[in-house]
């Protein structure tokens, strides 16, 4: 019998997590932080910390029992013992707000799924909320998502990415299309935005 059940566990379908991912602080006295380190090892310099009921913290990857994850300006690994995944859906899901921004030019692009509309702003111009028209969500073997917009489309790939300004890390690149006011295609990172 032992031996059946564990067959028909191993035949479940396995879920790997998708990353980026907002993880939640646990397991940390209340008069302590967690530390976020140089490298993914306990004597490495501290580079920042993380109060111990600190929500939202965007976890972007994992190297064995550390987390790579942002502390202001700059990416290091926190212990992943003390992180646990919130609930809620994958980022490529399209459910999340997610905000993304890139360089030369500078702009920036706020996605709102629960308004259903997106906001790109450029140093000419702050814009107004723009409907999604579209939304294709990322699936277990096409793991990029895209949406369409007025002005054009953006593709979301799950991808290590730097903004070339800080030495923060980002785990979503972005690839915006325009075709209006002139045809153009911008590049950049994107990052989680908590609830």
């Amino acid at each position: 019998m032992r031996a059946l059940l564990f067959f028909l566990l191993l035949a479940l379908p396995c879920r790997a997590e998708e990353m980026p991912a907002l993880y939640s602080v646990t397991g940390v006295a209340a008069w302590d932080v967690l530390n976020i380190r140089e490298r993914p090892e306990a004597g490495a310099p501290i580079l920042g910390t993380l109060a111990p009921d600190a929500t939202g913290v965007e976890l972007l990857a994992v190297e064995g029992d550390w987390a790579l994850v942002n502390a202001g300006e700059r990416a290091g690994y926190a212990s992943l013992r003390y992180l646990e995944r919130e609930a809620g859906p994958d980022w490529n899901a399209l459910k999340q707000p997610l905000t993304c921004l890139g360089t030369e030019p500078f702009w920036s692009l706020r996605i709102d799924p629960a308004q259903g509309t997106a906001r790109l702003s450029t140093p000419e111009a702050e814009g107004e909320p723009l409907p999604i028209r579209q939304a294709w969500p990322g699936q277990p073997r096409a793991r990029a998502a895209a949406l369409s917009l007025p002005v054009g489309m953006v593709v979301l790939s799950p991808a290590a990415c730097s903004d070339g300004m800080s030495d923060r890390s980002y785990g979503i690149a972005a690839d915006l299309f325009l075709d209006s006011p002139a045809p153009d295609r911008l590049g950049g990172c994107c990052t989680i935005q908590p609830p």
